[in-house]
């Protein structure tokens, strides 16, 4: 899809909640670090992630400040995912590598506390995002990758209808100084409707 020069508006997230049934996308700050912390400390939900899980909660605030310096300098958009009706954090996202003259990003740094996986929350958040990305702000292409090795992601990206696009080779160094491949899927406007129809269709709408 096409979109006027003239009609689209200035690609830059901007710091706001995106609520949703199942879970509010809250700007990431340090009111969030000890709940962050509560659920942030099991070692098996970050083994892919770039960096293990929390040490302490102040290794947890150092990574909330990280996460706003992040966003001060308007290079990434962190979000705290919250219980809808208490704000209990719940797990993190986020918008980075934005590229505004190219209007692309990406989503990632995605991880829930054990209570919230296989849940609705997840599937949501990424509907949010997408929506927020795709609809609001005009996105030419939105893309998520995720470890060569987590098999079990990269289903359930291409189980909303992402398009793989490859694997780029020992692409980073991540945990133990590890050199891993990264399966790269994205999803654009010309594939936004079929995808958008899958996610609400696993949210049973």
């Amino acid at each position: 899809m096409e979109f006027s020069a003239e009609t689209l508006p200035a690609f830059s997230p901007l710091q706001q909640t995106i609520a949703g049934q199942y879970v509010h996308l809250v700007p990431i700050n340090q009111t969030h670090a000890e709940g962050l912390f509560a659920i942030g400390q099991e070692a098996d939900d970050w083994a892919y992630m770039p960096r293990p899980c929390f040490s302490s909660l102040e290794d947890c605030k150092s990574w909330v400040s990280e996460a706003e310096y992040e966003m001060k300098k308007g290079r990434a958009m962190v979000f705290t995912l919250v219980q809808p009706d208490t704000q209990t954090p719940m797990g993190s996202s986020r918008y980075f590598d934005i590229q505004r003259p190219n209007r692309s990003l990406e989503i990632g740094w995605t991880w829930l506390g054990k209570d919230y996986q296989r849940t609705p929350v997840n599937t949501e958040a990424k509907l949010l995002l997408l929506s927020y990305a795709l609809d609001d702000l005009k996105a030419n292409r939105v893309q998520i990758k995720t470890d060569g090795r987590n098999l079990r992601s990269q289903k359930a990206i291409a189980r909303i209808g992402a398009q793989h696009e490859g694997v780029l080779r020992s692409h980073m160094v991540v945990q133990n100084g590890f050199v891993r491949d990264t399966a790269m899927f994205s999803v654009i406007q010309s594939d936004w409707k079929n995808v958008k129809a899958q996610l609400n269709k696993m949210l049973g709408r």
